[in-house]
């Protein structure tokens, strides 16, 4: 389910300290506490959140949130990255796209174009890019995880590695500060490797919120990256860092 403005700015306002309360949430956005914890509950039911003594906190588990919550975080900012690969990829590519609701959104910004190649366990971008009969997709076998929709395992590695791509399209976890894509499970992990070593370049999608959250299993140097996507400004300049700002796209 889409979160509200106020909603995205309590998360942002989460990552930023953690855990905060509930009187000083309501002061903050000038609102009922009774307001607040509607919000809060709304969060907390989409796994984005945890209630604790008085107040709210960042959820605990290490396990990412489903595809259908994390579709809804930051969405706007998203859609703008996405467009932005979408608009960079040359047609007659071969295409390697891995998990993550930003590379779903990617495959809507490609469904126009002609002659692609796309190799995926994404499930999501498979039913997205059926609609356009010139591109070709070639969908992994592997482990079915419904909450996010799409394959993992070592199935799916050893498919990818039967491919050599032209660009291979990551998103991630998390980021640290110092500068490693991150992902929450080994399965995730070992899937953006594979991604990374079949394709000739490899590009990294990750909005801000990336950099304010915790995942345990490194991926990758920011710098193995040939292109980086993001709207977070911060990054060394060193990095092919392509900075997105937001968009409206009517």
């Amino acid at each position: 389910m889409e979160l509200n403005h106020r909603q995205k700015q309590i998360l942002a306002t989460l990552k930023a300290n953690q855990d905060i309360q509930i009187d000083h949430l309501a002061e903050l956005f000038s609102v009922t506490t009774q307001t607040i914890r509607r919000d809060v509950n709304h969060l907390c039911e989409q796994g984005l959140a945890r209630r604790v003594h008085g107040g709210v906190s960042l959820p605990t588990t290490l396990t990412n949130t489903s595809y259908r919550f994390r579709s809804g975080v930051e969405s706007e900012t998203k859609d703008s990255i996405a467009m932005a690969v979408a608009d960079a990829i040359p047609e007659g590519s071969t295409i390697m796209m891995g998990i993550g609701t930003t590379v779903t959104r990617i495959a809507q910004y490609l469904v126009a174009k002609p002659a692609l190649r796309v190799i995926t366990n994404n499930l999501q971008v498979a039913r997205i890019l059926e609609a356009n009969e010139q591109i070709e997709v070639y969908l992994a076998g592997g482990l079915y995880r419904r909450e996010h929709q799409d394959m993992v395992g070592s199935s799916v590695v050893h498919f990818f590695s039967d491919f050599e791509a032209d660009i291979g399209i990551c998103g991630c976890g998390s980021v640290t500060d110092s500068h490693f894509a991150m992902e929450h499970e080994q399965v995730e992990a070992d899937l953006s490797k594979s991604i990374i070593k079949n394709s000739r370049e490899s590009w990294l999608v990750a909005d801000a919120s990336k950099w304010g959250r915790f995942a345990a299993l490194k991926v990758a140097k920011l710098g193995n990256f040939d292109r980086i996507y993001t709207n977070y400004t911060q990054l060394p300049s060193e990095l092919n860092s392509h900075l997105v700002e937001y968009e409206t796209h009517q």
